[in-house]
């Protein structure tokens, strides 16, 4: 008998933690937005590959060359305050019918405007002369005219503050490393070259090196330029991914062409803005997490042949 009270009881101890567990996740559902100044990340993996060997029926040239190079970054976004308006997102079609009431009511009150505008011309300064020419442009107006009417709905429906929807999220601090890997032969064919004695005027290029990103100045923690917005209602994420950084390589060239240069020297490489540049829009649900891939075909720096770019991101927010 003790045991079966022993069990109700635990059956209704577990019935109520449960409920109060799920009034504590619905709560939390509940709420959108990410708490003002709290941290979001992004973490993106930037993979840059390309290589081939060109070797034309004319026997012009022949090129061999491989890029394989990575870049890591982790950058931190700071929540700002969540507002009615968007800053990344297009306006949606409550804030145009907003814009147009309030270009209404400014055309419906345009003959007031202009009165108003004489009474400056004529009284200046003088506010005894304002306050009366007021008066009397009030007095001459019929405050149930159509165009008055008018005008007053439209300036309520523009002055109506929308519900808080959007939520940005602004650049702050970025840091990554990288893993570059590049190699080309390259033999340019004349008179005294040719397919025959390529490895006797043949040029070999290595470039590599791995290690921390920086800034161009030295410092490996520097600001992320990026932003993030949340729509709340559409359930979507606008998002800027962030420049990697400068990665700071070797670059060695041998060939028996003593019209080359050759040795050891220093070299860098960052991803040109336009590899990375425009904005990535998903549908997320809450965006609590979001992530992607995005592939883009672009040019190296080895040789700016063609390559290809994947880039891997997650966001995640509080």
């Amino acid at each position: 008998m003790e045991r079966g009270r022993t069990a109700a009881r635990a059956a209704v101890l577990l019935a109520a933690f449960g409920a109060a567990l799920a009034g504590i996740v619905a709560s939390a559902r509940a709420e959108p937005f990410s708490p003002e100044r709290s941290a979001a990340t992004l973490t993106v993996t930037y993979h840059l590959t390309g290589g081939g060997e060109d070797l034309p029926a004319s026997h012009e040239r022949h090129v061999i060359w491989s890029v394989d190079n990575r870049y890591a970054v982790k950058a931190t976004l700071v929540a700002q305050k969540p507002s009615g308006f968007g800053g990344l997102h297009q306006p949606d079609a409550a804030e145009a019918e907003r814009a147009a009431a309030a270009q209404s009511a400014a055309g419906n009150m345009q003959d007031m405007m202009a009165q108003a505008q004489k009474i400056m011309e004529k009284c200046g300064d003088d506010e005894a002369c304002i306050q009366t020419e007021t008066i009397k442009m009030a007095q001459g107006i019929d405050p149930n005219s159509p165009q008055l009417q008018q005008a007053k709905k439209d300036m309520e429906k523009a002055g109506a503050m929308p519900g808080l929807r959007y939520q940005m999220f602004n650049g702050d601090r970025q840091s990554g490393t990288y893993a570059i890997a590049e190699q080309a032969r390259e033999a340019y064919f004349d008179a005294a070259c040719s397919l025959k004695n390529e490895p006797t005027c043949a040029t070999d290029t290595a470039v590599s090196g791995d290690g921390t990103l920086d800034d161009g100045n030295g410092g490996t923690t520097f600001q992320a330029g990026i932003m993030a917005e949340l729509d709340s209602q559409a359930g979507s994420l606008i998002l800027m991914l962030p420049p990697p950084g400068n990665a700071a390589v070797k670059r060695t060239v041998k060939s028996p062409n003593p019209g080359v240069k050759v040795g050891t020297f220093d070299d860098r490489r960052q991803l040109h803005d336009d590899a990375f540049g425009d904005r990535i829009t998903v549908s997320c649900g809450d965006c609590r997490t979001a992530h992607g891939t995005v592939t883009r075909d672009v040019e190296d720096a080895l040789l700016g042949r063609p390559a290809k770019l994947v880039i891997e991101w997650t966001f995640v927010r509080p």
